[in-house]
């Protein structure tokens, strides 16, 4: 069964991403949030409590061993 594809449209994205950079500027600009708060929501990886997280292995090898 064929899988539909979608493509991205850059500009579009583009346009998207800066609107984003734009309401964020304001919302500094206004004091509706710190640069901590917005740093906080604009982080990925916030919600998965990986403040602690390291990598202690690659493969079967230890990371220290890598350096």
């Amino acid at each position: 069964m064929p899988v539909a594809v979608e493509k991205l449209d850059q500009n579009e994205r583009a346009r998207e991403k800066q609107a984003s950079r734009d309401r964020d500027a304001a919302r500094l600009k206004s004091g509706e949030v710190s640069r901590v708060q917005l740093a906080s929501e604009n982080n990925p990886f916030e919600s998965m409590g990986l403040e602690n997280f390291r990598i202690v292995s690659v493969g079967c090898r230890a990371v220290s061993s890598l350096k």
